[in-house]
């Protein structure tokens, strides 16, 4: 390994990889565009403020919140430098772990969680990466060959060039950080990458999809594809077994029968695949079916993913925050079937929303839009569907209120960041503001 570091970007990653190096006495240099950063760094950790340096000849993590098109970027080409993420450094300390990947634009922290699930279920597992604690922050204290689920990003992805897990899962891919990439194709390379150093007694697992369908494992490594309709690929799929639709396992001409569909722990169509997704994942990394049964039923789901908002006054209200593009929130609405109020709005990112204005047109009684993108949703469901505009997701709840709907649900179809610090903060508040006017149970 290198003796010198230069770490850009001090959010959660950078600074856990900084941290990392410097309890291995690497000497470490971090830095950030800004002017002060309240952090727990290491104090054997130099920093840089106000602007994103490299030392010639560093080898450098990169942070995932740094375009490609950064300028530092050609500054460590010219350097001479090694430019990894922090995903890539954390294999580089510990080759030993069982690693297995997931990403996808969407599902992919509901997967990795009932991935997670299901492996600790069974042996000592670390769930992190980009959904909750970093990869290195962890790094020092697994045991050898422990198991770690790590959902993956396409940033992180893009400078991991010889990241290898034993078990890759793409959940899905639709346009999403074009801003970032410059591309849709830019951005499917990035997600490509998580297949690309598979080997033999490793496997893909990917959504039989037109794009994911057409992909494999590289050189002897396994491909295996999830699908709601049935199929005869190794892989996942429902087929009807004594009058129930019933998630199947398939491997080498073997089928293994997991759970009747209606016993899944969480509804909706796009569940069924992210449950597919970490099931294949969970047999292949040979957790026991049985065990891989108990957790389909009784995985409870994460907090702004459908998350059902407990009251007493009638109505079904969902906290789907982290719906924060078109994509995932047509996901969303297949969960429900009858008397839909959708509250959606925020800071659009130049996405088009022609294709959710179908969906949610058909799915819902009547739409509430508020923030940045309010008056470009509007006009696309005008003649289709009853909404209200309103300027603010508070105003948004009490006129879903006045409706009196069965099921309502915040599924924002935009980022938060027109009122919002992040998606968390803005499905913490919705709760907030349902449970002030809901009594509740």
């Amino acid at each position: 390994m290198s003796a010198r570091y230069s770490v850009v970007g001090l959010a959660r990653s950078g600074v856990a990889a900084a941290n990392a190096l410097a309890r291995l006495g690497k000497d470490v240099l971090a830095s950030d565009t800004k002017d002060t950063l309240a952090t727990a760094l290491d104090p054997r950790v130099a920093t840089h403020f106000g602007k994103n340096v490299v030392r010639a000849g560093d080898v450098v993590v990169m942070s995932p919140g740094v375009p490609p098109h950064a300028p530092i970027f050609a500054e460590a080409e010219r350097l001479g430098c090694r430019v990894i993420s922090e995903i890539q450094l954390f294999q580089e300390l510990r080759p030993d772990l069982h690693v297995l990947a997931i990403t996808g634009t969407d599902g992919k922290s509901t997967t990795t969680s009932w991935l997670g699930a299901m492996c600790a279920a069974d042996r000592p597992t670390f769930v992190g990466g980009n959904i909750g604690i970093p990869l290195t922050q962890a790094v020092h204290d697994l045991a050898h060959g422990q198991t770690v689920v790590a959902e993956v990003s396409n940033a992180q992805l893009m400078t991991a060039p010889a990241f290898h897990p034993r078990v890759a899962v793409v959940t899905n891919i639709a346009p999403e950080h074009l801003d970032y990439h410059g591309s849709f194709e830019a951005y499917v390379a990035a997600k490509h990458r998580i297949l690309e150093n598979l080997g033999e007694g490793d496997a893909a697992v990917l959504r039989r999809d037109p794009l994911l369908g057409s992909w494999r494992a590289p050189g002897r490594a396994r491909t295996l594809y999830f699908d709601r309709t049935p199929h005869d690929l190794d892989g996942l799929t429902v087929l009807p077994m004594a009058g129930r639709p019933t998630l199947v396992f398939r491997l080498d001409g073997v089928e293994t029968q997991l759970v009747p569909v209606d016993e899944l722990a969480l509804p909706g169509s796009h569940n069924l695949e992210n449950a597919m997704a970490a099931a294949g994942a969970a047999l292949l990394h040979g957790i026991p079916a049985e065990t891989v049964r108990g957790v389909l039923r009784r995985f409870q789901g994460l907090e702004h993913r459908l998350e059902r908002v407990p009251t007493t006054d009638g109505i079904n209200w969902y906290n789907d925050s982290k719906a924060t593009n078109p994509h995932a929130a047509m996901a969303g609405l297949t969960a429900f079937s009858e008397g839909l109020v959708v509250i959606a709005g925020g800071y659009g990112k130049g996405a088009d929303f022609r294709e959710w204005a179908d969906r949610v047109a058909a799915a819902a009684v009547h739409v509430v839009v508020n923030g940045k993108s309010r008056d470009e949703m509007a006009a696309l469901l005008e003649g289709r569907v009853p909404h209200t505009v309103v300027p603010t997701l508070a105003e948004a709840v009490e006129a879903a209120r006045a409706l009196r709907p069965l099921n309502a649900v915040l599924s924002p179809a935009c980022a938060s960041f027109d009122q919002f610090t992040d998606f968390e903060h803005r499905g913490r508040t919705f709760k907030e503001l349902v449970r002030q006017g809901a009594p509740l149970p």
